[in-house]
């Protein structure tokens, strides 16, 4: 891993980088396309669709459908901004990175809302009266929290420090690398919490499996749902992580950047 990281180890020419980093592209966007529609086909068509609170039952498909959608895609995506135009200017990687953040927290915060309504709103099937669900129980639920938390965290100081209203340019420089590693960081919390969101949702709804110990086409979809998340969590992360393909900054903002140091010395 050292070696295929290592910038000064160079296994690969330039041509040869750029068609891996192509070829890995294009492979991630097709399975996070495939991810998204897995999911969707798994609760909105074997699972009977989606709906708000009048079925508590259904509002809960908007939950796996959401994270994935956000938590997953949307946020692979916005990692990969600063290596897919990293040569176009900062400013607009900056927004559009913002941009994507926002949208997956949205998600998340939608998709929090429909799972803690599917436990509070639920229904005894013998009663018919709400009859709630606790929340908070399993494995997957305290790290799908601490990971969204976690991202809320990360989101308002990124916010802060680099957007608005923005800190010095060397209270950024310090704080840059450690909000890079800590989103991906982040990223791979995010895999985790969903491979057991799967598993979990698996053991207590497909009977096919636990009940008649025989295959179903939701077990199958589900289960080639979180192959497709895994791999493309897997590409999302080489392609960040490889430093052959970070974004350098242009002339124009070396410049800029060497101004705004030479200033703050001097004014300091």
């Amino acid at each position: 891993m050292a070696l295929l990281f290592d910038p000064n180890h160079l296994i690969l020419n330039e041509k040869q980088s750029e068609k891996l980093f192509n070829g890995l592209l294009i492979t991630s966007q097709v399975l996070g396309a495939l991810s998204i529609l897995l999911v969707a086909v798994w609760m909105g068509g074997i699972e009977d669709g989606f709906a708000w609170t009048s079925d508590p039952e259904k509002e809960f498909h908007y939950h796996p459908t959401f994270m994935v959608m956000g938590m997953v895609f949307l946020f692979g995506e916005s990692l990969l901004v600063y290596r897919v135009f990293r040569h176009e200017r900062k400013k607009f990687s900056k927004t559009l990175h913002l941009i994507l953040h926002t949208l997956v927290l949205c998600l998340a915060l939608t998709a929090l809302k429909a799972v803690f309504d599917n436990h509070n709103l639920h229904v005894d099937p013998k009663t018919g009266e709400i009859d709630p669900l606790p929340n908070m129980m399993s494995l997957h639920s305290w790290i799908g929290m601490a990971t969204v938390v976690i991202f809320a965290a990360q989101y308002a100081g990124g916010f802060i420090t680099f957007f608005f209203p923005g800190l010095s340019m060397p209270t950024r420089a310090m704080v840059l690398p450690y909000h890079q590693v800590a989103g991906l960081g982040i990223f791979m919390m995010v895999s985790v919490a969903v491979a057991l969101g799967i598993s979990e949702r698996a053991a207590w709804k497909h009977t096919c499996w636990t009940q008649k110990r025989e295959w179903c086409a939701q077990h199958f979809v589900s289960n080639i749902s979180g192959l497709c998340i895994f791999l493309y969590s897997v590409c999302i992360i080489i392609l960040v992580a490889n430093p052959r393909w970070k974004r350098q900054p242009l002339p124009e903002e070396q410049s800029l950047q060497q101004l705004n140091t030479y200033t703050t010395t001097n004014v300091e």
